[in-house]
């Protein structure tokens, strides 16, 4: 299978909880926290010259299969529509090709197994199918799984429906089983996070399946009260003879992993780490192999370029390219990334549009952002979203951050962010900017810059982006930040979504999330769409109308005078740093709110009136 990014990316203290009740998986001495939200697949669609297919099914018919399961659990696997998991952790239903007649389903979360011993769920075609003719086949299906730690997924092939191997556990080895594949290779899968919703396998079963009369085939789960896994749509076909991938590609701008979908002249460093991973997928060995990278300019003016010397590729094996270029000054506008591979047979494959592979970035004045939403090569984005109701206990005060490494002292205005179109109006958000070892500590009241809160309006959520400035601009000095937003839903009145870029994969620490229920942060990944505003123009015209609100004195021992601009009606609320609504009054001029049964500590104290909003914060001591 593919070795993805293994240079880049190193993920390290890997630590694995004992019990599947404990959800969280150590990287680099943090953990990620599971959430509700689905992950998409990233990258284009799958190009393909058409083949012979041996076998398909769509899981319209369950009759098509026969089910069975032994072990610590009676759950079993099911075929049907809207089949979604009812676990404590749930994985949301497979968004596959044929979805709407069916799909297949093994629900280990909702068994919540906690006996320490496994289950064993299987699901095997009921009659069997030809491959005469055929010595080269693979199985193409697609999928939906998250990993928690004590399980593994198997595809087990048999030409007489008797001779299923009875012994396999999460950790069985393999390598002498002709007949027994992996559907993920162990170590493949980042510990409860989905490669894709959904997620394309090909497994060339030729050794086991080759020219066979008649050919079962069978999904095996085995595991201690794992997540859900979901398979749709399920094809043996024929394997090419000739079948280069280049898998995937990546253009680091700070050599640590890091892809930025915008980026200031500044903040460019003087290499790039360029490269990708590559597979060859046919049956037949290729000669002559190369790979080669080129990074263009707008007008196509090539900037830097990389390549491989020629090599030869065995059938079924893969590779990783990964080398430095020194990078020239670059003037603002985009660059498009193309990663090829190429060989002597490459005129006699099947399919030559997956031999390349594209990126994208912008250099631009205007902002510095992980994501590259709206700039992505057509058909690579892909998104999904996170929020103020992704974990149930954390409607209020939840944080989202995303990392910038500043190269050059850099001065920032405040922060856009992108809101997914499943944000409803009612909440508010606050933009932050925090020194990385603060994040990494769980200390994210420790602010280098701050906004006032600020509404989410329809006219935000129509738009999908809300400008959010600091009460003063804060210059950066050489060093590794996190812009911060914190999310309140008014106890879940008005859900905010922030859009995660799923499109690059990103190192561990890239995208973190702070949930207050247990003062920890927690890796993402990915790239929440929480961009730097670095040009003091941005945000000047989205700037809401604000309401004059003077609160003294300040700091207060109880007893406060709210002060409302031009006599006007409005409705004054005291909320505490959970985003719960303590106390409500209505005004129309000067008004003391009384706060002494309150616990000491920071309020907010909004004012709403036809005119316009208004916030203060207020310390009660």
């Amino acid at each position: 299978m593919i070795e993805h990014r293994l240079a880049l990316l190193v993920l390290l203290g890997l630590s694995v909880p004992t019990f599947a009740q404990d959800r969280t998986s150590g990287v680099q001495g943090r953990t990620e926290k599971p959430s509700l939200d689905p992950r998409v697949a990233p990258g284009p669609a799958n190009q393909g010259a058409p083949r012979v297919d041996l076998w398909s099914d769509d899981f319209s018919s369950p009759g098509n299969w026969v089910m069975g399961q032994t072990g610590a659990t009676t759950l079993n696997w099911q075929i049907g529509t809207g089949l979604s998991s009812q676990g404590d952790y749930p994985t949301p239903a497979i968004l596959s090709t044929t979805a709407d007649n069916g799909y297949a389903m093994y629900d280990s979360d909702a068994g919540n197994n906690n006996t320490g011993s496994p289950e064993y769920a299987f699901m095997t075609n009921a009659t069997p199918f030809s491959t005469a003719g055929y010595q080269n086949v693979i199985i193409e299906f697609q999928t939906q799984y998250r990993r928690f730690n004590n399980e593994q997924t198997y595809l087990i092939v048999s030409t007489n429906n008797t001779d299923w191997p009875t012994n396999l556990t999460p950790t069985s080895d393999i390598s002498g089983l002709q007949n027994v594949y992996h559907v993920f290779v162990p170590g493949e899968l980042t510990q409860g996070v989905s490669p894709g919703n959904p997620e394309t396998r090909r497994i060339n079963i030729s050794a086991s399946a080759g020219d066979q009369e008649q050919v079962w085939v069978r999904f095996l789960f085995v595991g201690v009260w794992g997540y859900t896994w979901y398979i749709d749509d399920v094809k043996v076909r024929e394997q090419p003879a000739y079948e280069l991938i280049m898998e995937d590609g990546f253009l680091s701008h700070t050599g640590d992993g890091e892809e930025f979908g915008r980026i200031p002249a500044s903040q460019l460093n003087n290499t790039m780490r360029v490269g990708g991973s590559y597979l060859n997928f046919g049956y037949e060995d290729m000669t002559d192999v190369a790979v080669t990278v080129e990074l263009r300019d707008g007008a196509d003016n090539l900037v830097v370029g990389a390549s491989t010397d020629p090599f030869a590729m065995a059938a079924g094996t893969d590779g990783t390219m990964d080398q430095s270029v020194n990078l020239p000054a670059l003037s603002d506008g985009f660059y498009t990334g193309t990663f090829e591979v190429t060989a002597a047979e490459t005129d006699s494959e099947e399919d030559q549009l997956n031999n390349s592979y594209l990126r994208r970035f912008e250099v631009t004045p205007l902002r510095y952002s992980l994501d590259g939403l709206g700039n992505h090569p057509d058909g690579y984005q892909s998104t999904t979203s996170t929020g103020s109701n992704s974990f149930l206990e954390d409607p209020d005060g939840l944080m989202l951050f995303t990392y910038y490494p500043v190269r050059q002292a850099i001065t920032v205005y405040g922060l856009e962010v992108a809101l997914a179109s499943n944000t409803v109006e009612g909440g508010f958000m606050i933009a932050s900017m925090h020194d990385t070892a603060s994040v990494l500590a769980d200390n994210v009241g420790d602010l280098l810059a701050e906004g006032q809160p600020t509404d989410i309006t329809a006219e935000d959520i129509e738009n999908g982006l809300i400008t959010m400035l600091f009460d003063d601009p804060v210059t950066l000095s050489p060093e590794g930040y996190y812009a911060g937003v914190a999310l309140f839903s008014n106890t879940g009145a008005g859900h905010i979504r922030v859009v995660d870029d799923l499109t690059v994969p990103q190192p561990a620490l890239a995208s973190m999330i702070y949930l207050p229920s247990d003062n920890t942060t927690y890796t993402n990944g990915n790239a929440f769409a929480i961009r730097l505003l670095t040009d003091p123009s941005i945000g000047m015209a989205e700037q809401r109308r604000t309401l004059d609100v003077a609160l003294y004195p300040n700091p207060t021992n109880g007893l406060v005078t709210v002060r409302v601009p031009g006599q006007e009606v409005a409705t004054l609320e005291v909320i505490d740093g959970l985003g719960r609504t303590l106390l409500t009054k209505r005004s129309n001029g000067n008004t003391t709110l009384d706060l002494r049964h309150l616990a000491k500590g920071m309020y907010q104290v909004r004012l709403n009136s036809a005119t316009g909003t208004g916030v203060q914060r207020i310390v009660l001591e």
